[in-house]
Formats: structure tokens, sequence, C-alpha cells
């Protein structure tokens, strides 16, 4: 619970004077009293049962307390054991109708800009972004999937696996191997930051990029906390931090665009020159607002729900040895088609569904997010209830992923449930999202997750986590090692 009292336990710190103390006690006290009266004006409609908690607050402290448990579907079964699958609630700052099980999911995920929009917290829109992917809508949206396509698009990877092999080989020699004992998160975390500013950036220089890293961090934690923007809170810290991340990405945009002027650049070197390049039908070019933005966001989407199963398939995997040693052997098997200092490639990739499986399993027993959040644009009648127009609503992977009655045996890591051939009941496994708002950088995390446990084969035979009982949890998320997880390995002779 560290990040909520940091929320609200150091709201004033002794440094600001009086004035700015009264005026943000005011503009809070008048924030309460407002919210006290729009949820006194909510009671004409059918609402589905539930607790709206304080004004404002609402249950933000239990949902955030329920992430950063090792039981974060607690806060959804509780509420579906009392109230059903359709129950309201208040999440950061918003009056919020959450929806359980595949029903729900398909409502949501099959009717944007029909029923429901996108639109997250007030927090995680301020600080990444009204002009990013996650935030636009319709035409803007599909143009701005359109643009980043031509980089992150099956067609796009297959020209930059190399740079990706050659990144991992490169900090698996450097920070991994010569090591008996190593904790595997901050080195995963490191690795996959790399890739990113590698392949977004061209930046290769660990000072630069342990900066990015850094702001980066404080946007996380700042994202999912009460929007307070007053001295000491934790949204106020993000809001400083993607001021000064938008101030380093600025000066990256304008002398990218000289190399682009003078030719030395060809447009398709890394994600930033294809978004420089890049025109809609009508030939309009990005703004570079939306550049910014969508930087912020991919970097987001890129780093911190990659790290989790990247970190924990490994968790997994030596939990399982009969899982592990599949893997091992189709892994080897594509290294014994190769000739001396042969990488994988695109091809290669599409001969490893084991290793899919096995992802996949890890993505539905710690989903890397809890769901996500969308608005009502109308009235939506839905299981005899009223969602009213403006609520937020909210789909939960932890409403199916777990569950028995989708899942058999669904505490048990079994790859096979995965194979081709069984079929899924729809929307109970949705990693990445679904429909329109499918999540626009699945293919680049499924290829960088593949390359990573092809790498890690590669080049060690065996390990062993020190620690098989280590707690998982989010801060608020995504589920990670609390303690690191600390690995023996033992290096591929």
């Amino acid at each position: 619970m560290d990040t909520i009292r940091a929320s609200f336990g150091e709201v004033i710190q002794p440094e600001y004077s009086p004035l700015i103390i009264s005026v943000a006690l005011a503009a809070f006290l008048g924030i309460v009293i407002f919210s006290i009266f729009s949820y006194n004006r909510r009671s004409y409609v059918n609402l589905p049962p539930g607790n709206l908690g304080l004004p404002f607050i609402g249950e933000t402290i239990q949902f955030l307390g329920a992430l950063q448990s090792e039981k974060p579907h607690t806060f959804f079964d509780e509420r579906v054991k009392k109230f059903g699958k359709v129950f309201k609630t208040s999440l950061i700052g918003d009056p919020t109708v959450v929806l359980c099980g595949p029903a729900g999911n398909r409502l949501v995920l099959s009717n944007e800009d029909k029923l429901v929009q996108s639109a997250g917290p007030k927090s995680f829109l301020k600080l990444f972004g009204e002009d990013s992917v996650a935030a636009k809508r319709e035409e803007s949206h599909r143009i701005l999937r359109s643009a980043l396509g031509r980089f992150l698009g099956p067609h796009a990877l297959q020209n930059y696996i190399g740079k990706m092999n050659s990144e991992m080989q490169r900090h698996f020699d450097d920070k991994w191997k010569g090591k008996d004992e190593l904790k595997v998160l901050p080195l995963v975390r490191g690795l996959i930051f790399s890739i990113a500013t590698s392949l977004f950036f061209n930046i290769n220089d660990d000072r630069q990029r342990e900066q990015l890293h850094g702001l980066l961090d404080t946007i996380l934690v700042g994202s999912m906390t009460i929007p307070l923007n007053i001295p000491g809170t934790l949204f106020r810290k993000a809001i400083k931090a993607r001021a000064k991340l938008d101030e380093i990405l600025f000066a990256l945009i304008e002398s990218r665009r000289r190399e682009l002027r003078s030719g030395l650049n060809s447009g398709n070197q890394d994600l930033l020159s294809s978004l420089l390049t890049f025109k809609d039908e009508k030939g309009i070019p990005l703004t570079d607002k939306e550049i910014l933005d969508n930087f912020s966001v991919m970097l987001h989407a890129s780093y911190d729900t990659t790290v989790s199963p990247t970190v924990l398939i490994l968790k997994l995997l030596a939990s399982n040895p009969e899982s592990y040693e599949k893997v091992v052997q189709e892994q080897l098997g594509i290294l014994a088609s190769k000739k001396e200092g042969e990488e994988v490639n695109w091809k290669d990739l599409k001969a490893m569904p084991y290793t899919w499986q096995a992802i996949q399993e890890t993505l539905r027993m710690y989903p890397p997010a809890f769901g996500m959040f969308r608005r009502a644009i109308t009235d939506i009648q839905f299981e005899g209830y009223t969602i009213p127009k403006g609520w937020a609503i909210v789909w939960t992977t932890y409403s199916t992923n777990g569950r028995e009655e989708y899942f058999n045996e669904p505490d048990k890591f079994k790859p096979s449930r995965f194979e081709e051939g069984k079929p899924l009941d729809p929307y109970t496994f949705i990693p990445f999202g679904a429909g329109v708002r499918i999540c626009a950088g699945w293919e680049f995390a499924k290829t960088e997750l593949l390359l990573f446990v092809h790498h890690f084969v590669k080049n060690f035979s065996d390990c062993t986590i020190i620690d098989p009982n280590e707690k998982i949890s989010g801060d608020p998320f995504p589920p990670l090692p609390t303690n690191g997880q600390l690995m023996k390995l033992i290096p591929r002779s």
C-alpha cells in the first residue's frame, strides 16, 4: 500500500506556503462537495447493485490494494459473490460499472464507438496523452493505428528481428553469463527497455536509457493514483516526469527531422523515423503532439506489460520440468537447423507452437493487465440494469482467466490447453484485448517473448528458482516477483 500512502499521506510538504496549502485544500473540498451532489442525482436509473464508496475516492483504495496483493482478483471476486457479475463501484474519480465474464467482455469489446468509447482514468489520459492511440476515437484512431502498423505490423517486424536478436544476445553476454545466481526482474527490465529505446528511437547510450527509464517508472506509478495535482502526490511527480520526457523526445524529433531532410536517414530506421514520414490518405502528417503522446503510450505498452510475462514464464517453466523440457527440445530443434552464427528468423517463430502455448498459459495465469476502462456514450441496458451515459465501464481478465467454469484446473500450468484445435469459449482469454482496439503492439510483444525464450534456452541448459514461494504482486500492476526472482542458472556448453 506504499503507493496509496504516498498519494494521501504525503500530500502537503512543510516547505509550501500557507496560501498554496489553502488553495489546494479548497480545491479538494470543492471536488468532494461537487461529487456528493453528483452522486445524489444518480438514483433515478435502475443501476446495478454495488457500492459507490466515498465521493471522489470511491473504492479506489480497495481496488489498488487488491492489485498490489498476491490475489488481485479478490476485488472482483468479493463483489461478484455479493452483487453478481454486474456491479457498480467508483474508481479513480469515476462512477463505474464492472462487467464480469465473457458476456460483459463481448459487450464492451464488440461495441466500440457504438455503445462505448475508450476512456481511461483521468490520471492515465493526462499522463499518456489525449492524442495517443489509446485515447483517439473513430477515424483519428484508425489513422494512428495505421501509422503504428507501419512499424509494428508482421511485415515490418520481419525487418527488425535481426536487431532484436543482437540486442538480446549482447544482453545475455554482458549481464547474465558468468553468474551462478542472479535476479531476473531487474535484468529483464533493462533488456526490454533497451530493445524499446533501440527500435523506437535508435538510442543505444546506457546513460540516456537510464534517464528515460527513470522517467517512465515515475509516470507509470502516478498513472494509477488519485489524480490530485497538488504538491507531494505521486500524480504531481508523474506530471513533472512526463514534461521532462516530452522535452527529451522533442529534441529527438527535431534531430531526426533534420536527418531526414538532409538524406542521412531513410525513414525506416526506427519508429520515430516511421512516424515522422507517415502521411494519411489525404497527405496529412502526424503532429508533434501526436508523436509525443504515442511514444509515451508505446513505451508503457512495450515495457511494463511485457516485463511481467517475460519474467514469470521462467518461474513457471522452472516449476514445471515436463513443460520446460518440451520448450527446450523445440528450441534445440530450431538451433540444430542453423549454421554457425545464424540467428532465428520470422519463419522460425512460426515453428515454436509449444513455446507460444507456454507463453499464453503464462498470460492466462498472470494477466499483465487487470482489464481496461471504457465510457458509456449512451444509456446501456445489460442484464436487466441500466449503465448510465457518461459512466466508466470496466471489463476484467480476472473474471475469466482463473475461473474453473472456463479453464479446467485453472491454478495449474497447462500449456496444452492452448493447442491448435482446442478452441476456447469466445471472450474468455483476451490478453491483448479484442475488436478495433486490440493492442496495436501485440505482434511486437509476441515476437519479443518468443525470441527471449529462444535465447534463454540457447544460453542456459537449466534454471532453478531459489524461492519458489516468493510473493507475486503488482504495484499496482502488472504482477511481478516482489524480491526480483533470484535464480540459479546452468550455462549451456
